[in-house]
């Protein structure tokens, strides 16, 4: 099975493949999050240890 053909590539019958609009989602704060929950885990392991 072939791949599908370039974007914009014009078929055989005519018809060219069209692009969807991807649907995008804001990714938040997660990365400020698990920054802070790595900080706070390794300086209460520095504080066991």
């Amino acid at each position: 099975m072939a791949p599908p053909p370039a974007a914009g590539y014009p078929m055989k019958d005519g018809q060219q493949v069209q692009i969807l609009p991807a649907e995008t989602q804001s990714k938040g704060d997660g990365f400020w999050k698990g920054c802070c929950a790595a900080l706070c885990c390794c300086c209460l392991l520095d504080a066991c240890f």
